[in-house]
């Protein structure tokens, strides 16, 4: 019986099947669910994070207690309080600080131990803290000492008000890497999507740990999805993926077109995803929509129906992906020339530097 791609499970496991005939290469990082990057993962909703809250968050490997002061600010310590190891994440919020809830050790914001119920001098102890930056409606984790970026914004999107809608978190049926690559798999777009444009790659480094993707081509004239595609925006469609550390891909859609070709300007849409790997090598990732904030109240209903237009361009484009991952096993063992882009992906990838969050 043919299991729908709704029901397959979404576990890893292939990962550990067929390991005698079709034997899995691990990447130093690409792919590799032991493996995680130095950068920016979502923590949790801003709005759920109120004052003197605390969450525990585990990344990968790492479990981190968030929590919020009094001042207002989030802030990010390992989670294991190192006089017996009890889950900072369980404790209270005292001023900026955070206080075990076991034997009450305080740590401040640095992450020293600063106050103990315990008579008798304060020993040097400190737990490690991590970066938090706000945005998107999300508390952001980065996974070194200093985080040498902001969160990144959509290509298009630096320095510009935006509103954000949170689709959804959905579990991946595979690494997020896999995910990544398939957005700039060049010959996908043709088997999978039935649109067989001849797209010309430029990868620009914004920094060491982002990069852009930019992918133009002409669209064809056959089929529903190419004659629909060129009365909207012409002979040609272009599309930017930027990736940053290899946690998030922010997606362009559309920058600068116009309505058929020559028209009045269209909005590019925008999507964002932040990814955090499961042990198990699948991925969880926020699913995030993006608009330009306009003001006055058509301004709110264009930046809404906006949002509604991505959506329902995430829906087309998931349904056709979607099907090819269930029970795969990522492996770039044959790659064509025509597969360039995916092995540029994983070059790039396989360069970034990797965090103490990492599996020893």
């Amino acid at each position: 019986m043919k299991v729908s791609w709704h029901d397959a499970p979404r576990d890893g496991a292939s990962r550990h099947e067929n390991v005698s005939t079709q034997p899995l290469h691990e990447h130093r990082v690409f792919n590799n669910p032991s493996v995680v990057t130095e950068a920016w993962y979502p923590a949790c909703p801003s709005k759920e994070l109120g004052k003197g809250l605390t969450f525990s968050v585990k990344f990968t490997h790492q479990r981190v207690a968030i929590y919020r002061g009094d001042d207002g600010l989030a802030r990010a310590i390992d989670a294991f309080c190192p006089h017996m190891g009890a889950d900072l994440g369980n404790g209270r919020v005292v001023g900026k600080d955070i206080e075990c809830y076991f034997h009450q050790w305080r740590f401040d914001p640095t992450g020293a131990l600063c106050k103990m119920r315990a008579a008798g001098d304060l020993p040097k102890v400190a737990n490690r803290t991590y970066p938090v930056e706000e945005k998107y409606g999300w508390v952001w984790v980065y996974s070194g000492e200093n985080a040498p970026y902001p969160v990144p914004a959509c290509a298009g999107l630096e320095d510009r008000e935006v509103v954000t809608w949170h689709l959804g978190s959905p579990l991946l049926f595979a690494h997020h890497h896999v995910m990544m690559a398939g957005g700039i798999d060049l010959q996908h777009f043709a088997s999978v999507h039935a649109l067989d444009v001849k797209f010309e790659l430029a990868v620009e480094p914004v920094r060491p740990e982002i990069a852009d993707w930019k992918l133009q081509g002409e669209i064809p004239s056959i089929g529903w999805r190419g004659r629909l595609g060129r009365m909207l925006l012409g002979k040609e469609f272009r599309y930017v993926a930027r990736f940053a550390g290899g946690s998030i891909v922010a997606l362009t859609y559309g920058p600068g077109a116009r309505l058929g070709g020559t028209g009045p300007a269209l909005a590019p849409l925008y999507i964002l995803w932040g990814c955090v790997a499961e042990t198990s090598g699948v991925s969880k990732v926020q699913v995030l929509l993006v608009a330009e904030k306009k003001r006055g109240p058509l301004g709110f209903l264009r930046s809404r129906a906006l949002l509604l237009l991505t959506a329902a361009l995430l829906v087309v484009l998931r349904d056709d992906d979607v099907k090819a991952f269930p029970n795969m096993r990522f492996q770039p063992g044959k790659l064509l020339p025509e597969d360039g882009s995916v092995a540029r992906f994983i070059q790039w990838v396989n360069r970034l530097p990797i965090s103490p969050w990492s599996k020893p």
